[in-house]
């Protein structure tokens, strides 16, 4: 499955909530399979964004393109471009928010895709990720040593190197292995870090430029992960990443949140 297909397939969750609310209080398996973005409710939106990012992904259309036709749709619904600030992330026809919506949705749509494509040869011959920077940033997080060391230590280092494998003062290598609960970690923000996503793959927070390299089996065991002639896996399975959630799932969210978010799925 193509990240297009992945991103086509996601259902489409309004809501009024602010991202720190959205990360809290909506189990993180519907937001991995959804289409949402902070304080948001229109539902027709956020069909445009599923549909622009599934061409940004394709290749029909680049991020300039799909950024005219959100804000067409903006200025449909009531917002003005006008009167707002095109560096403000809370300005829902800002430029800043605006690729900042297209970047995560592309980057979780292919991150997805190539968790689908791992099968049990690919893993045994690549068994671990390597985390580092793949994308320049004007400021990149000074802190992903700190996130790593916490989030490692909240799972005890299970199947992962306890230090930077290489790094300077703004880029570090990470290894674990793919099975390793130190994805989760990451992505959950373990260690007080706000601005994660939820996701056990990357981008583990907003505007991030931090991907994943296949580490083959020699690397892994060079760091002491993977013992020689051990067993691998990978923690995901297909059905953890399916991309269309159950009503039983909207239902107990609800339930457990005290909110609706029923209005305008599709």
């Amino acid at each position: 499955m193509t990240p297009s297909d992945i991103e086509r397939l996601k259902d489409l969750l309004p809501t009024s909530l602010g991202s720190a609310e959205i990360r809290e209080q909506l189990a993180a398996d519907i937001l991995r399979r959804s289409v949402f973005s902070a304080r948001m409710e229109s539902a027709r939106y956020l069909a445009k964004v599923r549909e622009v990012c599934a061409e940004v992904l394709e290749g029909t259309i680049n991020q300039a393109e799909a950024r005219a036709r959100l804000l067409e749709v903006l200025k449909q619904i009531g917002y003005d471009p006008t009167t707002g600030n095109p560096t403000d992330l809370k300005d829902p026809v800002s430029e800043r928010r605006l690729n900042l919506i297209v970047d995560t949705q592309r980057q979780m749509a292919a991150s997805v895709s190539r968790l689908m494509q791992q099968d049990e040869g690919t893993v045994a011959q690549f068994p671990g990720w390597e985390l580092c920077r793949m994308g320049s940033r004007m400021a990149p997080r000074k802190d992903w040593l700190q996130r790593w060391i916490s989030a490692g230590q909240s799972v005890g280092w299970e199947g992962a190197v306890d230090h930077p494998i290489y790094g300077d003062a703004t880029a570090f290598g990470f290894l674990a292995l793919k099975s390793s609960p130190i994805w989760q970690a990451l992505g959950d923000g373990v260690g007080g870090f706000r601005d994660t996503l939820g996701n056990p793959y990357p981008p583990f927070c907003y505007s991030s430029g931090m991907a994943w390299l296949d580490a083959d089996r020699a690397m892994c065991e060079r760091y002491g992960i993977l013992k020689s002639g051990e067993a691998t896996s990978s923690s995901l399975q297909k059905d953890d990443i399916s991309l269309s959630p159950g009503e039983r799932d909207i239902l107990d969210a609800v339930d457990r949140y005290g909110f609706d978010i029923s209005e305008g799925l599709l």
